[in-house]
């Protein structure tokens, strides 16, 4: 059952609102660029299309994913995949990169956590990332997250075995930085 509405977060420059089945083509079309994915697997159109269409037909509470807009242009998405149970969730986000640079990820995820601590009551946010993803772990560290494990060899990504880091941020740490 779907307790909290779908809501629409506004920021400064930005609007981030439910991603729709409508979003498809654009999402795939960032998602496919090359610089994309260089520490993911390799995305296809397909896989995209499973990703898009299992945000969409998920529940809110479990998988609430947001499309960033700037200017009415879908130009990324940002979501948390929730544990109700426990009362967190794992943030990951994407964005074209044409807008890479330009501070829209962490604006987005600042009102994301702010969605998740207030609206979800969620006690703790945390990140993954591939440990050679530095521009993924400065925006860990401008959100005040803080690491919390390296797992070596964790995952296979691009048939290489890779690290893992993990970042996270506590409702009491976000708590004390917004107030």
């Amino acid at each position: 059952m779907n307790i909290h509405k779908e809501p629409l977060l506004k920021t400064e420059r930005l609007i981030l609102r439910p991603i729709k089945l409508r979003d498809l083509s654009i999402v795939q079309k960032y998602s496919l660029e090359d610089e994309f994915f260089r520490f993911l697997d390799f995305h296809t159109k397909e896989s995209v299309k499973e990703f898009v269409e299992l945000a969409v037909i998920s529940d809110w509470n479990d998988n609430a994913r947001f499309v960033i807009t700037l200017k009415s242009e879908t130009i990324g998405s940002v979501g948390l995949y929730i544990n109700q149970k426990e009362k967190i969730a794992e943030i990951g986000y994407s964005l074209s990169k044409k807008y890479w640079g330009q501070g829209i990820i962490p604006e987005a995820v600042r009102a994301v956590f702010r969605y998740g601590f207030i609206d979800m009551k969620l006690e703790k946010i945390f990140a993954q990332t591939d440990l050679l993803n530095l521009p993924s772990q400065s925006v860990m560290k401008k959100m005040n997250m803080q690491q919390e494990a390296l797992l070596k060899k964790h995952i296979i990504s691009q048939n290489i075995r890779r690290d893992v880091v993990y970042y996270s941020i506590l409702k009491s740490d976000w708590e004390k930085q917004v107030n």
